[in-house]
């Protein structure tokens, strides 16, 4: 039975001794054409259900994956896959998606992470491709296709550049966020800034929030949903938060509310009394985006010397805040940045939990 996709493609399915095969067309008389195709294609053994191309398994592979996991981690697996699909690996031109899963070796996989570090791809971007590759590999020996994953002896590329965390995605100085702001007084989005910096949340639950998680009578903002991205590269609310842990309640403090209460009189300015969308839109009034925010933070560091930072450092900002003046209460932070655990808490933020140790060291008299 064929059934309409969030893309707006059908898609059918059908069982050809025993292992089921997905088909897709814009409509449905393409997807009858291109079922009736593949099972001819299997009868004439030009799909070799034994041993398929790597392609044809990763269709497979992604089809049965979404109903674990959301849309846009099904959209980023692909991008990861796809860019080691593509690499050559005979001289011929076959590339690695285009080689039968059964005939691939570790070399081949050797050459797929050589060609990922050449094209000047970091190496956590080639480290995470490489385990996804290597994580489809291991479905693939479960699934009894293959019998032994040819990126067991592929090993993670060691780090060169420095961690996002000590460069854009760092906790900001007060000077830095007191120039920043500053700077962005004549912004639209100000209170989109000074939100993130109070609260810690994250670009994407900051564009989720309406009025109503706004809580007065229990005084918190009720983080419940978040921007997320669809399996063809679109952006809607999801109906959840990031992760588990990330739905969650911020209690609300005097100048927070003053922020939320500012935005809602610029949105009644400029959409009209019956603006009623989201509480942090985009300048144009539609669904907030993490690229036009990073872009305003690049115009404005660029205009007042600022090093510059992406909208993470926000939430790096209000954490290294609370840590450096509460750190006994690492706890309650973890809570309200919404990691499942404090462990996560506090590896993000070792290094000013170390200065805080080692200002309370000193500050303890012993003899």
């Amino acid at each position: 039975m064929a059934k309409r996709r969030s893309d707006g493609r059908y898609q059918a399915s059908f069982t050809y001794e025993g292992k089921r095969y997905f088909v897709y067309g814009s409509n449905n008389d393409e997807l009858f054409e291109n079922k009736a195709k593949k099972k001819q294609e299997l009868r004439d053994g030009v799909l070799d259900h034994e041993n398929p191309v790597l392609n044809d398994y990763y269709d497979d592979y992604e089809e049965m994956n979404r109903l674990k996991v959301k849309p846009a981690t099904i959209r980023s697996q692909r991008t990861w896959f796809d860019a080691c699909a593509k690499v050559q690996i005979m001289k011929n031109g076959t590339t690695l998606g285009q080689m039968r899963i059964k005939d691939i070796k570790s070399k081949d996989c050797q050459k797929v992470q050589r060609s990922l570090i050449d094209s000047g791809k970091s190496t956590r971007t080639v480290n995470n491709y490489m385990d996804h590759l290597k994580h489809v590999f291991t479905v693939a020996v479960r699934d009894e296709t293959i019998d032994r994953n040819p990126c067991l002896c592929i090993q993670p590329i060691r780090r060169t550049e420095p961690k996002a965390s000590s460069t854009k995605h760092r906790g900001l100085s007060e000077d830095e966020v007191k120039t920043f702001l500053k700077g962005a007084a004549e912004s639209f989005y100000l209170n989109h800034f000074k939100l993130m910096l109070q609260t810690g949340i994250r670009v994407g639950e900051l564009g989720a929030l309406q009025e109503s998680d706004i809580d007065q009578k229990e005084n918190c903002i009720h983080i419940t949903k978040t921007v997320t991205r669809t399996d063809v590269g679109g952006y809607t609310i999801g109906d959840s938060a990031k992760t588990y842990a990330g739905t969650r309640d911020i209690p609300l403090t005097p100048e927070i509310l003053e922020t939320i209460n500012t935005q809602k009189q610029l949105n009644h300015a400029l959409y009209g009394l019956r603006f009623n969308a989201q509480l942090f839109p985009s300048v144009e009034g539609t669904l907030l985006r993490e690229y036009p925010i990073n872009r305003e933070i690049k115009r404005i560091t660029s205009r007042k010397g600022i090093d510059h930072f992406t909208c993470h450092a926000f939430r790096a900002t209000f954490a290294t805040r609370w840590m450096e003046q509460r750190p006994q209460d690492f706890e309650i932070l973890s809570k309200i940045l919404g990691h499942a655990k404090t462990a996560i808490t506090l590896d993000l933020y070792t290094h000013v939990m170390k200065e805080a140790k080692e200002t309370a060291m000193k500050a303890v008299k012993i003899i």
